[in-house]
């Protein structure tokens, strides 16, 4: 009999624990209803550059986080585009590269850790770089290109329970050539 009360209790409180799980992983979709466009403001200027054979160009960018909130941010990985090109490759300074909130398979660099995203309090600034490869020309004989970029944003730092605002803006682009 205490065998049978004891198993029923912990029938009741796994039970219990079971819906507290779910609701932290779940993609909070309430927080992208509360954000406008003005809640993330985004500079950015680009550099197109060959070395050797290799074309690549660099987004420099800052993103201000005039959301009222206090949050988690990353950029989605096969979120950015600038011009043509998509190939999207390496992010460096305060922002990382985040899988897809749906994501059920990606590839983590061990060094680094679970993704995660970088905490980003109220009208905090965060910048940094991502280098996009296979790119001479983003948008040919213009002094700018459409650059588009996805950013993760939730209140934890777990990728999953992120929802995503995508950003959309014109950025000035140089081209350089080393000989």
């Amino acid at each position: 009999m205490q065998r049978i009360v004891s198993l029923i209790l912990a029938f009741v409180l796994f039970a219990a624990v079971l819906p507290a799980c779910a609701q932290v992983t779940q993609q909070d979709e309430t927080l992208q209803e509360q954000f406008v466009p003005e809640s993330f403001r985004l500079e950015a200027d680009a550099v197109a550059a060959k070395f050797n054979w290799f074309w690549n160009t660099t987004i420099s960018f800052a993103v201000t986080n005039n959301s009222g909130m206090n949050l988690y941010l990353g950029v989605m990985r096969g979120g950015v585009t600038i011009g043509s090109c998509t190939d999207a490759e390496q992010i460096q300074g305060a922002l990382q590269f985040l899988p897809n909130p749906r994501a059920n398979a990606y590839s983590v660099n061990p060094m680094d850790g679970p993704p995660r995203g970088v905490f980003v309090p109220a009208g905090a600034r965060v910048a940094g770089a991502i280098i996009v490869a296979n790119c001479a020309a983003p948008n040919p004989g213009h002094p700018t290109a459409p650059v588009s970029l996805t950013l993760m944003v939730g209140k934890s730092e777990a990728f999953r329970t992120m929802t995503t605002f995508p950003l959309s803006f014109d950025t000035p682009i140089r081209q350089l050539q080393s000989r």
